[in-house]
Parts: structure tokens; sequence; C-alpha cells
């Protein structure tokens, strides 16, 4: 099994917010609140999907069934390498694969960057994300939304 945790990331810009209370058509103050969950969602969402980092973190995958190589997302830059007890891990990183030398447990922190580039190219789909949480639209909508990001 293999799951990616969130340690920390960065919180989208007041412009960001700004730009989605334009993009929504929402000029109600008392809704910032609402408005500021979906977006979180929604660049948590898109930069999954597109597994490019639009905002800075740090992540830890978690894996237990790995034959030895472990993917990390969004453009990652190991940091470490543990051991189900902590113990430090060898490891080398090529590309997007982190090759251990165990096949045991382990857990692979990585941070991530913003990448000017991308962050302009998907932020479109961030704010139609955004907007269609903060609508309550259905899964198969958002899903649709999130294949924009290709």
């Amino acid at each position: 099994m293999v799951r990616l945790e969130v340690i920390e990331q960065s919180r989208p810009s007041g412009e960001a917010l700004e730009a989605l209370k334009g993009y929504a058509a929402v000029s109600d103050a008392g809704q910032e609140y609402l408005l500021s969950i979906a977006l979180n969602r929604a660049f948590g969402m898109v930069q999954r999907f597109a597994d490019v980092a639009l905002l800075a973190g740090t992540y830890c995958v978690k894996a237990s069934d790995h034959d030895g190589e472990v993917r990390v997302y969004m453009g990652g830059k190991v940091t470490g390498v543990t051991d189900a007890q902590g113990a430090a891990v060898q490891y080398s990183q090529r590309g997007d694969v982190v090759h251990v030398n165990t096949s045991g447990y382990v857990e692979v922190v990585f941070t991530t960057e913003v990448i000017p580039g991308e962050y302009d190219r998907l932020m479109p789909v961030v704010l139609k994300y955004a907007t269609a949480t903060y609508d309550g639209k259905d899964t198969r909508e958002l899903n649709q939304i999130l294949k924009e990001c290709l």
C-alpha cells in the first residue's frame, strides 16, 4: 500500500482568493471563508491531478509495497527516507522515482516548489474547480474539470 500525506503546504495567496471572488462573481464578504475552503481544496486536487506543484509544500509517501522503488509527486525533491523504526534508509533519486535499499516499509519525505509557468497555466482550472465546489457540483462534474489539467 502507498499513501501520500501532506506534512505542510503553503496557503493560496490573497491574490488567488480575490481572483476566485471575481471568477465566481461573489462579492459578499461573508462568503470569504467558504470560498477559501473551496480554493484550498481546488489547489490540492488540481496539483495532484496534474502532478505539478502549485503551492510549495512538504509531503510524505508511506509505502509498504514498493519493490525498492517509490514515486514522488509534483516534481518533489527527497529530503529523507526512513524505515518503520525511523532509521535512515539509503536512497537515490532519478526524476520522480526514488530507489531505496530495502523492500520493507519506508517513509519518503519530499518538498515541492511552485513552477511559475505551470501555476499560470493551471490557475484557470483551479478557479473553475473552486467555483464548482463552492456551487456544490457533483463528483462527475468536478472530475470533468480536472481533465482540463491534461
